[in-house]
């Protein structure tokens, strides 16, 4: 087999890897929220409970085959599992890419500036240097996935998510930059060159810029603008990718955000919401009005309608209306900007992704 077909086979391993791993993922983004097991039981269809058979859970290929619909009760399988799984997918198989090109590239070649030194043979391949940096960058990708869907599906971002994966990357920072874990030059061209002292400024910065946003917003406007979720996934983006991606990631998620807003709202689109539907969860007035409700129709107990809260007054009208808005989960928008960096920062022009700041001023 030669060089390039070898190449191109680990690519697709590795893209039939992450939709295996999507499969999981589809679990843990359903049950985790819904505060489920993700082991037990095991997976099976949420309108008959029938469990679903090891041939009719190939990721993707098994929506496809049953054309989106369970094959005991015929029910509609949504396209986001799939979606989910090719997005994994697709992302397993760039990060490969992103890992092993230079080194696939130097195979016979005179050393040059920006790249790893060459090597004659796959056998001189830094293959565990390549398989720790794809490992630790593939739990970066996949707790970005998860926190992605949950953020659309819930406008929340569990900090069971966020906070071990911000530890994990300070430790990868710390791993990928050891000469005794990577083998000589192995990381050498790769972006971004984040280094334990970025990951840790990074961390910290990302979790001030948007706890500054918040309280800013708060004290103009009244209401939360910002969710704490979105505090630790900064923190999340600058542990891994270092504090000078944070300028991008932070524009660019929220001119995404904004245009997605924008078409959203003329579109009719789901994630779109009144500011108030969401914050009314945690609104004590609106506890008050439901447990109100539901003393009313005789359902009320002590648990679900505690006396300092039932007592409040009803809310004024003309109050409820302000701090109404339209807003959107940013969380998502974090996750592309940072991914768009991750994957093409490199190739960004450095005046708009700041690359610069990784190699001193």
């Amino acid at each position: 087999m030669s060089v390039d077909a070898f190449f191109y086979v680990l690519t697709a391993f590795a893209f039939m890897l992450g939709a295996v791993v999507g499969s999981f993922l589809n679990v843990v983004i359903y049950r985790v929220p819904a505060g489920l097991s993700v082991v037990r039981p095991g997976s099976r269809c949420p309108h008959c409970e029938t469990p679903i058979a090891w041939y009719d859970n190939v990721p993707i290929l098994s929506w496809l085959i049953l054309r989106a619909r369970c094959r005991s009760c015929k029910a509609h399988i949504p396209a986001r599992y799939a979606l989910v799984e090719l997005l994994m997918g697709v992302l397993s198989a760039g990060l490969w890419l992103k890992v092993s090109w230079r080194h696939f590239e130097m195979l016979g070649e005179p050393w040059r500036a920006g790249f790893p030194p060459p090597v004659a043979s796959l056998e001189q391949l830094p293959w565990s240097a390549m398989g720790v940096a794809f490992g630790l960058y593939f739990i970066f990708i996949a707790m970005l996935v998860v926190i992605t869907f949950v953020d659309l599906d819930h406008y929340l971002i569990p900090h069971e998510f966020t906070l071990p994966t911000i530890a994990v990357g300070i430790v990868a920072a710390f791993v990928l930059n050891s000469e005794k874990v990577m083998s000589p030059g192995s990381m050498t061209g790769f972006f971004p060159p984040v280094t334990v002292s970025m990951s840790l400024i990074g961390a910290v910065v990302g979790a001030v810029v948007v706890l500054a946003i918040f309280y800013l917003y708060f004290a103009a406007r009244g209401v939360e603008g910002i969710g704490g979720g979105d505090l630790t996934l900064m923190a999340l983006m600058g542990a891994w990718l270092g504090w000078p991606a944070l300028i991008f990631i932070f524009f660019a998620a929220s001119v995404q955000g904004l245009i997605a807003a924008g078409l959203g709202t003329l579109f009719g689109a789901g994630f779109v919401k009144d500011s108030r539907e969401i914050l009314a969860e945690d609104d004590p007035r609106e506890v008050a009005r439901r447990a109100r409700e539901a003393a009313d129709a005789g359902q009320a107990d002590e648990a679900s309608a505690p006396s300092p809260v039932t007592d409040a007054p009803e809310p004024d009208e003309a109050e409820d209306e302000e701090g109404g808005g339209l807003a959107v989960p940013f969380g998502p928008f974090i996750v592309l900007a940072g991914l768009e960096f991750f994957f093409f920062g490199e190739f960004i022009p450095m005046y708009l992704s700041m690359s610069y700041l990784y190699y001193g001023l």
